[in-house]
């Protein structure tokens, strides 16, 4: 009976433990966010169901547009959750291995203090809603490619440099932005199917 009730409390002591390991991150410090500033999406964040987004940004479903203000909740290690003005909560699932940038990163890479039109600055309407619509174009520059899909994962395009970028469709699928200079030359889906 002691040995039961000793393993029972050494669990739950564990359990208090590892849950207090779980590393809470600061939004707004990580973004520098003065007082009353605003949060806004960095670039299009693909969706299938908002409570489970994953990290790599799957390049299918619904978009949340770049630009799009948002309101940090919690932020993990692992997770990041945060609101639209809507209301709408969503949560992106984060592995840091595959992933192979911290949160605190990838919170940069993904939110911005800076509103859609600094971004859009002297881009015809055309364009910008063609990026608000998650389509790619031939002649997009490298910056337009990523308000469009996000930073390629770097678990397959490990510098932005290269003349290749690799985004996934969802977890066994992906397509290539070939870029001459820094311009998409071509897109390259080699699933045997149409990309949107």
């Amino acid at each position: 009976m002691f040995r039961r009730l000793t393993l029972a409390i050494s669990s739950l002591a564990a359990l208090f433990i590892l849950a207090g390991c779980i590393n809470q991150i600061v939004v707004p410090e990580v973004l520098q966010q003065p007082l009353n500033g605003k949060v806004y999406t960095k670039s299009n964040i693909w969706y299938q169901n908002p409570a489970q987004i994953n990290g790599l940004n799957y390049q299918t479903g619904r978009i949340i547009p770049f630009g799009t203000e948002v309101i940090p909740i919690e932020a993990t290690d692992y997770r990041l959750v945060f609101k639209t003005k809507d209301g709408q909560q969503y949560t992106i699932l984060f592995d840091p291995q595959l992933m192979l940038v911290p949160m605190r990163v990838y919170i940069k890479q993904i939110l911005t203090l800076k509103p859609r039109e600094f971004y859009t600055k002297g881009m015809k309407k055309e364009v910008i809603q063609t990026m608000l619509d998650g389509m790619l174009k031939r002649g997009m520059t490298k910056n337009q490619v990523i308000l469009t899909c996000g930073l390629p994962a770097a678990c397959r395009t490990p510098s932005l440099t290269n003349s290749t970028w690799i985004y996934y469709i969802d977890k066994n699928r992906t397509f290539r932005v070939v870029f001459r200079g820094q311009k998409v030359k071509a897109i390259v889906n080699i699933n045997d199917e149409e990309l949107r």
